[in-house]
């Protein structure tokens, strides 16, 4: 009978461990499951699927004088070029100077529109901007705009009749400034959208 009784107890205590194994192989595979699982969790806002595009966009002054303002808004940047082969073989499409604060003879031809490289205060004063350049050249030489202008008929007479290529694109500012893919995470870096025009002949 004791027998019987210390083999019951051995059986229990088996039992007992192989159940105390399993929860624990249990426990680290849902531990590893649920890591991995953040680990990969992704943003669904940023998660985009790009499709190439068969022909290419053409697009008129009704597509970009509001993709002028948006970008002023939402932050991304916009080119023009009237030629594009590469990076080092295109010709820029200059849309106004950028003058010198302290010297209004050292003007600076610009073919881009992008909140952080111009020198504007806010989005605000960007927009007035844009809203002087577009129309025709103030007639008062010291107006602060005046030295601004390369067309004189202003921006608008000068794209309306023409024709660009639309190219989007994005790039990571950290990337960018660092002038080579960095390693931080991906999702810690700050994309950029981007949009090139390019004048169709």
């Amino acid at each position: 009978m004791e027998n019987a009784a210390e083999a019951l107890k051995m059986a229990f205590g088996y039992l007992m461990f192989v159940l105390a194994l399993t929860i624990s192989i249990s426990s680290f595979s849902q531990a590893r499951e649920t890591i991995e699982a953040v680990i990969t969790m992704k943003d669904r806002e940023t998660e985009y699927t790009y499709v190439e595009a068969q022909n290419k966009k053409v697009v008129g002054i009704e597509t970009i004088i509001p993709t002028i303002y948006k970008a002023y808004k939402e932050n991304f940047r916009i080119i023009f070029y009237k030629s594009y082969v590469d990076e080092n073989n295109n010709e820029p499409y200059y849309l106004y100077y950028s003058v010198d604060k302290y010297n209004s003879n050292i003007k600076t031809p610009i073919n881009y529109i992008d909140l952080e490289q111009e020198i504007l205060a806010d989005s605000q004063e960007a927009i007035e901007h844009i809203d002087i350049l577009l129309n025709k050249r103030p007639t008062d030489v010291n107006n602060k705009y005046y030295n601004q202008f390369m067309y004189q008929d202003g921006l608008y007479n000068e794209l309306k009749d023409k024709k660009f290529e639309e190219i989007l694109g994005e790039y990571y500012l950290e990337d960018s400034q660092a002038g080579h893919e960095t390693d931080t995470i991906e999702a810690n870096k700050t994309k950029k959208r981007i949009i090139t025009y390019i004048l169709q002949p």
